[in-house]
Formats: structure tokens, C-alpha cells, sequence
């Protein structure tokens, strides 16, 4: 049986299609974590399924937040700008329904909106994603 998310929201059209994720530090770094005996930290936070958005990214704060450490960097290029963001690696669970257990994302200047993660098709290839205006809703199914 596949795995699903749904979401339904009466500003699906204002809002876009949002859905609270929880994000941790990739499988690789909480092994090292509990090798270690250190908490694994985690983040619960909201996100927007982005089907413009080629790549997965985090806000700087969740980064900040999950002390991670950059893996490189990458130029990104959007509708306003191009410019340099750093790379990271963390885990992506969807209501442990879904579990990605370790993604490259991209830090982002989320700090004008109402969300932290932008879910891209990189994640999103993975599977069927339904966008229902008439309804204000939306799934995933992988």
C-alpha cells in the first residue's frame, strides 16, 4: 500500500499547499550523535510543497537551530535574484509516514514567510502530488 499525505485548507489558494514536517540532522550525523551519547536535535516546522522550486531547502534558522554544518555550496537562482547558499544534509520525516532518512537541501532566506521548508521536486519525483482547487486540497503519494 503506498504512503500518503494529504492536506485540505480553505487558503490553499492564497497559502499554497503547506504541511508540517519534521526535520532532523541526516541518519549519518545521528548515528554519530548517539555514538557520541549527545541528544539529536530536532524541529518541527511547516512546509510548502513548491513545484517551481527544483531542490528542497530549509530557512537559516532551522539550520541554525539543528547546529548544522555546511556541506559546500551552491548558486540558486530565483524570480528576484542569484546568489550563494550554503548545502546541508538532514533527514525529512512527513508524520513518520514518510522518512527520508538523509536529503541535500539548500539554506534559504525564509524569514518573510510563514514557512520553513520548501518541499522541491527533488523530493517530490519521487512520487504523485495532486493539487485539487475545487476541493482546497492536496496529496502526495508515494
Amino acid at each position: 500500500m503506498p504512503a500518503l499525505i494529504s492536506g485540505q485548507s480553505p487558503f490553499l489558494q492564497e497559502n499554497g499547499p503547506i504541511y508540517p514536517v519534521l526535520i532532523t540532522p541526516s541518519f549519518p550525523a545521528i548515528e554519530a550523535l548517539r555514538l557520541e551519547k549527545r541528544d539529536v536535535p530536532h524541529i518541527k516546522v511547516q512546509a510548502l510543497f513548491d513545484t517551481g522550486a527544483q531542490t528542497t531547502a530549509i530557512s537559516d534558522k532551522v539550520a541554525s537551530f539543528l547546529k548544522l554544518t555546511p556541506r559546500g555550496t551552491a548558486r540558486v537562482h530565483t524570480s528576484q535574484s542569484s546568489k550563494v547558499v550554503n548545502k546541508y544534509d538532514i533527514a525529512l520525516d512527513f508524520d513518520s509516514n514518510i522518512y527520508l532518512n538523509t536529503l541535500l537541501v539548500f539554506g534559504a532566506d525564509l524569514q518573510d514567510h510563514s514557512i520553513d521548508c520548501l518541499i522541491g521536486r527533488d523530493v517530490l519525483q519521487f512520487g504523485i502530488f495532486t493539487y485539487d482547487g475545487p476541493a482546497k486540497s492536496f496529496k502526495l503519494s508515494f
